[in-house]
């Protein structure tokens, strides 16, 4: 071998290493998706005035796009990986032009400026039908019938052909409208089937019914025994205005510890229906007030009907315990929907006992509530405790309180109070062991309530007067024999 032949032998190994290297590196890049920008304008290449009615495709995705009225585009592309699109540029009456695009996630890549050469003796033509996308459509969402919001949305196809041209009237395809998934509340489209025009666009309309939901709208045509359809286009049909029937305000809590510090916070909730008893539209408003505390003004709701507010405790505070929430709107013939609920804002504890001497096989009555007779707050616990030897405790020896219900009306005495609610007893036993017999003997009896409210424990001794372990606690005695223990330190007092 000649050193000329030598020499091309060496080159052509360089390049073959350079050349599989390359490809390494390349195969070895990122091959995560995303999206991709895509910007640039169509020009006349005569004049370089814009196009101001040109279409851009884009391949192998088959998107179709309009340029704005200065023949500019910018739009996104959903790629799974690095890869080269095609973007083919028409108009009718010019020649369309494709260039190749490497599309690269999260780039926003400028394209070259088409420059279209116009057709100066031609008529625009097309070829058959290829494909149906959506093009436009007049409204993202309608409201049901007699709502008070926008009703109908009008909905435009396009049909092009494999060159990405739209049909013209010699081309032209019959499209046929259906629905894919519809709420069923008389919804309907009109036409229910149409010749596209010579732009190759079909436009439909969507008129709502009585229900709300999510309405699918597609196109198909045959062109030459093949079936094109479209994707199936989305339209929100959201509810109608307030219905008194379907108006639903509810506490997190009927009962919280509102009577002991300012600040405390109930969240109350309004679900708000219209007469077809679906969610009202978004953004319905629903104002609130209160008795006593201080409560957020208004609230709109969302898509399932639903807003909210929070309930202050503060200043005034009710004598006897009880607020009311009322929440108002106002339904299609502009008369108010509103609703009013009581919650309960509830003090310290309050115990009393009867008898007040810890004793064998007794019968103890015990009441355990607010300093105005109500019930304690959900989540209070609620225990008897028996020291000595061979005895026990049965009866309502270990409670927790639900939350505080309302019977026949929503005022104080509608409360529901009671056994197990307000009013407890239990009884001191014999519990012999018949393996070890102890003589039974009483030490102390504990009754303590511990919660939201506040913490107070009254014991019960062998001998003398009961008393309380729990500071600030104070004991009345009272005509009828019973032991009161209350808090005498509550942060906010009687009203």
């Amino acid at each position: 071998m000649n050193v000329r032949a030598r020499y091309i032998f060496v080159l052509i190994a360089l390049f073959f290493v350079v050349f599989t290297t390359g490809c390494d590196v390349f195969s070895s890049k990122d091959e995560d998706g995303g999206t991709v920008t895509l910007s640039g304008q169509v020009l006349n290449e005569a004049t370089n005035n814009p196009i101001t009615e040109a279409f851009i495709r884009v391949l192998p995705h088959d998107l179709l796009f309009e340029v704005d009225p200065e023949g500019n585009y910018s739009f996104d592309v959903e790629i799974d990986s690095t890869m080269e699109l095609t973007i083919t540029a028409s108009a009718d009456g010019y020649r369309p032009v494709a260039l190749p695009v490497l599309a690269l996630a999260g780039r926003v890549i400028q394209v070259p400026s088409f420059k279209l050469t116009q057709i100066i003796s031609e008529q625009a033509t097309s070829g058959k039908a290829a494909n149906i996308i959506l093009l436009s459509q007049s409204v993202a969402s309608i409201g049901v019938r007699e709502s008070g919001s926008e009703e109908l949305v009008s909905i435009t196809f396009q049909m092009a052909d494999s060159l990405g041209k739209p049909l013209v009237l010699g081309s032209s395809a019959q499209v046929n409208f259906r629905f894919g998934v519809r709420p069923g509340g008389g919804e309907y489209l009109s036409p229910s089937s149409v010749k596209t025009d010579n732009n190759g666009q079909a436009v439909v309309s969507l008129s709502a019914g009585t229900r709300s939901g999510v309405v699918q709208v597609i196109a198909e045509s045959i062109v030459d025994g093949r079936v094109m359809r479209s994707q199936p286009v989305a339209i929100t049909i959201h509810g109608g205005l307030p219905d008194q029937r379907h108006f639903s305000l509810g506490p997190a809590k009927r009962n919280f510890p509102g009577l002991n510090a300012f600040g405390l916070i109930n969240p109350i909730s309004v679900i708000v229906g219209d007469k077809y008893s679906n969610p009202v539209r978004i953004g319905t408003a629903v104002y609130f007030d209160t008795t006593h505390g201080v409560i957020e003004g208004s609230s709109t709701t969302d898509a399932q009907g639903q807003g909210g507010v929070n309930l202050l405790s503060s200043n005034p505070l009710p004598a006897d315990g009880i607020a009311h929430i009322s929440a108002y709107t106002a339904d299609d013939q502009q008369n108010v929907v509103s609703d009013k609920i009581p919650v309960v804002f509830s003090g310290t504890p309050v115990i009393t006992v009867n008898p007040g001497s810890a004793s064998r096989n007794t019968t103890y009555n015990y009441t355990v509530m607010d300093y105005n007779g109500n019930p304690l707050a959900q989540g209070t616990n609620i225990s008897v405790q028996v020291e000595g030897t061979a005895v026990k405790a049965a009866g309502h020896v270990s409670v927790q309180l639900d939350d505080t219900a309302f019977s026949g009306g929503i005022d104080y005495q509608h409360v529901v109070r009671g056994p197990g609610i307000t009013h407890f007893t239990f009884r001191v036993l014999d519990n012999v062991d018949p393996l070890n017999p102890e003589i039974p003997v009483v030490d102390v009896i504990s009754i303590k309530s511990a919660g939201p409210n506040g913490t107070l424990e009254v014991i019960l001794g062998g001998s003398g007067a009961p008393f309380s372990r729990t500071d600030g606690a104070r004991m009345i005695r009272l005509a009828d024999g019973q032991y009161r223990f209350e808090l005498s330190d509550s942060p906010v007092q009687r009203h």
